[in-house]
């Protein structure tokens, strides 16, 4: 029996859920890798490199920034295909390019990188035609 005068106080719970936030955009530091064969370069690449790895049940994703100043470059030089290496604390990337005339191209970019957050390590391969240019340009 409720006699009049008496407050009523319902209390909810309700949870607000929010998106995850996109992480800020952070420096990427650019480098210079080059491979050469004697006084012959076949690959100048300068880029900024960003690797991202995640899991998508725990729905958590961590980005690593590679330092050029701290990474290591070699590879080989072909007529019709050369290798990029690039070595760091933790992981290494590995480009493919192909001269296929009157193309150039990035056939497979290959990265394993070891996040010592979680203690996994964390693999990938790409198999496809990518950044492709005509000969004698970049």
């Amino acid at each position: 029996t409720i006699h009049p005068g008496t407050q009523i106080t319902i209390k909810t719970t309700a949870m607000t859920v929010r998106p995850t936030p996109a992480p800020q955009p952070s420096h990427i530091p650019t480098g210079t890798y080059t491979v050469s064969l004697g006084n012959w370069t076949c690959i100048k690449a300068v880029m900024g490199l960003q690797l991202m790895a995640g899991n998508k049940k725990q729905k958590w994703m961590e980005y690593v920034v590679v330092n050029p100043n701290a990474t290591q470059t070699s590879g080989s030089c072909g007529m019709v295909q050369s290798e990029l290496n690039i070595t760091f604390s933790g992981g290494f990337l590995n480009f493919t390019f192909v001269k296929q005339d009157p193309m150039y191209f990035v056939s497979k970019i290959e990265t394993s990188l070891q996040l010592s957050s979680e203690g996994m390590l964390y693999y990938a391969a790409i198999h496809e035609k990518l950044f492709t240019t005509k000969l004698g340009n970049s």
